[in-house]
């Protein structure tokens, strides 16, 4: 959930100044004094009120938010927010840094090398001479063509389009299926005021449904509806520049984008 929007700070005659915030204790270290005294900050709701709010309350229901609004406004060595502040952002920055070590694109899996491109896709197929790659591709293409508008005729971009990069990313399924996906590049793209989010079924709901269904002695009745967000027309003016995963006749054509695709951030 999106938090508040901090807009504005003020510092009382009561907060407590930097050379009285230390405590020493016996064994003569200087330790910074626990304070939020005579702190308040401006906050922007999402209904679109604003009102003041302590440190104390803003701090322990928003640490980050407000750590960062100190950060960019030099607040870091005031004695209400020094104790406490450059350890938020630390710890959020290990947090991020941990979050992506995570998420690379890993070059192999389940003992099968993973393509980072179309070119290195295809190449890992003469290599094992096969066409798993070529088809997952071929596969991903034919049921996203709906998507694009390709302008092979000499056409124009109309003015007010912006360019979005797309481009391919592969994957391996668990009975070694190969998957390819036509994604769009969401980290160059302004962030939406709606954003759709669809979620995948974990395992664990599956398996408790099936128990349910067991205990119960029920029917089971399964679909899945392909490629169901390309059903959606998108309101936004975007365009791209067609790859090799359209096709020699098709590459390096301009594609205005008329469907919804997957974003990756």
């Amino acid at each position: 959930m999106k938090g508040p929007n901090i807009i504005n700070h003020r510092r009382e005659e009561n907060a407590l100044s930097d050379y009285i915030c230390w405590v020493t204790s016996q064994n003569v270290n200087k330790t910074r004094k626990h304070t939020t005294k005579g702190w308040y900050f401006g906050v922007e709701w999402l209904d679109g009120t604003t009102s003041w709010v302590s440190l104390k309350d803003l701090k322990m229901d928003h640490p980050i938010e407000l750590a960062e609004y100190c950060e960019n406004s030099n607040l870091l060595n005031e004695a209400a927010i020094a104790w406490w502040a450059p350890h938020v952002i630390k710890k959020r920055a290990n947090i991020i840094g941990k979050v992506k070590a995570r998420s690379k694109k890993k070059s192999q899996k389940y003992g099968i090398a993973v393509p980072r491109s179309v070119k290195e896709a295809l190449e890992l197929d003469r290599v094992n001479q096969n066409t798993l790659w070529r088809d997952a591709i071929a596969k991903d293409m034919k049921n996203v063509r709906i998507a694009f508008d390709i302008l092979e005729d000499g056409r124009n971009i109309e003015p007010g389009r912006t360019y979005l990069e797309c481009y391919l990313i592969f994957d391996v399924k668990m009975d070694f299926t190969r998957k390819a996906r036509f994604i769009a590049n969401g980290s160059k793209t302004p962030d939406l005021l709606y954003a759709t989010y669809a979620g995948v079924v974990s395992r664990e709901s599956v398996r408790i449904a099936f128990t349910y269904v067991a205990l119960h002695d029920l029917d089971v009745m399964a679909g899945d509806i392909q490629d169901a967000y390309l059903t959606a027309p998108i309101s936004e003016k975007y365009w791209t520049i067609s790859g090799p995963e359209f096709g020699s006749e098709l590459e390096d054509c301009k594609v205005i984008i008329v469907r919804a695709l997957f974003i990756r951030h």
